[in-house]
């Protein structure tokens, strides 16, 4: 199937080629040839023209359609409301949980996120918390009683990421919430196999590493 793809790409870039090789041609011959002063027009030269614009069209269109899909999509949030919401949405949409955060006291103020996660793990999936401290007991009891499982890392350093992966159980699957700012304002970029799978395997390295480190003490 590759092959034929690969045939049919390779002719129509030929196609595509000599059309407009023709049309140029056509419109040389028109405008500089002495000897075309008398002529107003070529057979077939308006098809041409017509017909090189229309690939360019086609190609600008299929290469911006390409394109987009290798860019991450970002979302700009003023207010913690907003950032609440938006890791509702994120977390509904994975089959897979895993939150790596400084702290996670921002969870306590939306409680349809809350409800949002201890469905998810009540329903069977794998839901997961990192962190470098302990959270606090208020909290993770209320979760852990879910299914919620946490890791703690105990460094003594806070980590600069902060961010969700979803489906990071299913390979080509994952998408990666990376957020950045200070409250409320919040930048978040979500990533996915195309727009970033090199940031998406580091962020699953490092939640491999974190639980391997808490695991550890």
């Amino acid at each position: 199937m590759l092959k034929i793809i690969k045939i049919a790409l390779y002719a129509f870039i030929i196609i595509f080629c000599l059309t407009n090789l023709l049309a140029l041609a056509g419109l040389g011959y028109l405008w500089f040839s002495p000897g075309a002063s008398a002529l107003t027009d070529l057979p077939y030269l308006d098809k041409l023209v017509t017909a090189a614009i229309l690939e360019i069209i086609v190609v600008v269109i299929v290469l911006v359609t390409k394109g987009f899909r290798y860019l991450p999509e970002v979302e700009n949030h003023n207010t913690e409301d907003m950032t609440l919401s938006f890791m509702k949405k994120f977390v509904s949409s994975g089959s897979t949980v895993q939150i790596v955060s400084s702290r996670l006291s921002w969870i306590r103020n939306s409680k349809d996120l809350m409800d949002t996660i201890k469905k998810k793990a009540k329903d069977g999936a794998c839901v997961e918390v990192i962190t470098p401290n302990p959270v606090e007991d208020e909290i993770r009891n209320d979760l852990e009683q879910d299914g919620i499982v946490f890791f703690v890392t105990n460094e003594s350093t806070s980590p600069e990421a902060r961010f969700t992966l979803v489906n990071g159980n299913r390979s080509g699957a994952e998408r990666l919430a990376i957020a950045r700012g200070s409250h409320p304002e919040h930048e978040v970029t979500i990533f996915d196999n195309h727009s970033g799978p090199q940031i998406v395997g580091m962020a699953k390295d490092i939640i491999r590493k974190s639980k391997e480190k808490a695991n550890a003490k």
